[in-house]
């Protein structure tokens, strides 16, 4: 997949069909439109593009409710190209982007300097200056400038709508289980083993402590997990918290990897999250601490096992 960071390329690229938004999760609901527009580029042999835009525009047009991402841009472009779009244009949102005109828009980038054959996009889009320009303007225009035009309604599950704001929510409370059928997927971070106090090797279960810049981690508390490096995934269990029972007083992300001897200190690693198992707790002593962690664990492995028998 080729990424630009401006329309002021030197490539021009067959018959463009592109869809344009955040994009932040890449869940289902955008993998729906990405399929037709991947779709629509193969019948008339053209090439399937996708504009998102950095920074998030919340972060610019409303700053005091900024969301945490929940794809930083590295994972969205890996998952925007498994996902069959050839073309990404990744914009910086700034104060010039963000006063054009919605009409200027259309004529200047989207015909003019991108030359689209077809632009499809979701329910809700809005775009240029103070969010004026619609699926109604860009209608008109298709029929005006014979371009192909398709819009994509609310996707649901459950008959609730699929949405990044409904996503990081589940998320921060810590429902992973939920986040993750409305991904497609298990919801991620990356980050970087970093030395700790060893207090669960101390205790007979083992932990990697974990420093990230992803936004959005979870809620507080234990999950099922796994963890990836050199390209194999470990089952695990991720403690996010505080550490109440030592009176702690820093969040930390701890990971106990099943049947795992080793040193990982200063590897890049990958946590994907499944399911939470409990709350945050304050134990009375480190007797009951250890008792609830073995309970963690043996969960854990439960639920490992009952997944490889079901994939048979």
């Amino acid at each position: 997949m080729k990424i630009f960071q401006t329309f002021d390329i030197d490539a021009r690229f067959p018959k463009p069909v592109l869809t344009i938004g955040n994009y932040d999760g890449v869940h289902l609901g955008h993998r729906r439109i990405i399929k037709k527009v991947v779709d629509k580029a193969s019948a008339i042999s053209g090439t399937p593009m996708l504009m998102s835009f950095y920074p998030h525009p919340h972060a610019i047009l409303k700053p005091d409710s900024y969301i945490r991402l929940i794809t930083p841009p590295h994972i969205k472009e890996r998952l925007v190209a498994e996902n069959g779009i050839e073309v990404m244009f990744e914009i910086p949102f700034d104060d010039n982007l963000r006063s054009i005109p919605p009409e200027r828009f259309i004529e200047d980038i989207l015909i003019g300097k991108i030359g689209v054959a077809g632009v499809i996009v979701g329910y809700d889009f809005r775009f240029g200056k103070d969010g004026a320009g619609d699926d109604k303007m860009l209608m008109e225009y298709a029929h005006k400038k014979g371009f192909y035009f398709d819009v994509v309604g609310a996707i649901t599950l459950d008959d609730e709508k699929i949405g990044s704001n409904r996503i990081r929510k589940l998320i921060m409370d810590g429902d992973v289980k939920k986040a993750n059928e409305l991904l497609g997927r298990s919801h991620m971070i990356e980050g970087i083993v970093v030395h700790g106090v060893n207090r669960g090797k101390n205790m007979g279960f083992p932990t990697i402590n974990f420093e990230t810049v992803f936004e959005l981690i979870p809620g507080n508390g234990v999950y099922i997990t796994e963890v990836e490096f050199d390209g194999r995934k470990w089952p695990s269990v991720t403690n996010i918290g505080y550490n109440p029972t030592f009176d702690g007083k820093k969040l930390l992300v701890e990971t106990h990897i099943l049947d795992f001897v080793g040193d990982l200190y200063d590897r890049e690693i990958v946590i994907y999250f499944h399911e939470r198992i409990r709350a945050e707790q304050k134990f009375k002593n480190m007797a009951e601490l250890m008792a609830q962690i073995a309970r963690d664990v043996e969960r854990a492995r439960e639920y490992f096992k009952k997944r490889q028998t079901a994939k048979g």
